[in-house]
């Protein structure tokens, strides 16, 4: 499992207590969701073959490492009961 930096986590978690991370559209192997980042709105998508994010944002393009805005959409997810996941810290 993925060890997520504690500012990380934070900043996610506040995204989703804003409500910014909704679930756009969900199909039988993935879930689409969007987040409002600080400047603009990014693409998540959660795999459910491969159990696994992605996110369109810069942050997760250059270090491939969990971003506020997954951090948002799988706490999100964890509350639907869609999600298999949980956070852990570094």
């Amino acid at each position: 499992m993925e060890k997520v930096s504690r500012d990380v986590e934070r900043k996610g978690y506040l995204l989703f207590k804003q409500k910014k991370a909704r679930v756009e559209l969900e199909t039988e192997k993935r879930i689409h969701l969007k987040v409002k980042g600080e400047t603009e709105e990014h693409a998540v998508i959660f795999d459910k073959e491969k159990n696994e994010f992605s996110c369109d944002c810069q942050f997760f393009a250059l270090k491939q490492k969990t971003c506020s805005h997954i951090i948002a959409c799988k706490i999100l997810l964890i509350k639907l009961g869609k999600c298999p996941f949980s956070i852990s810290r570094e």
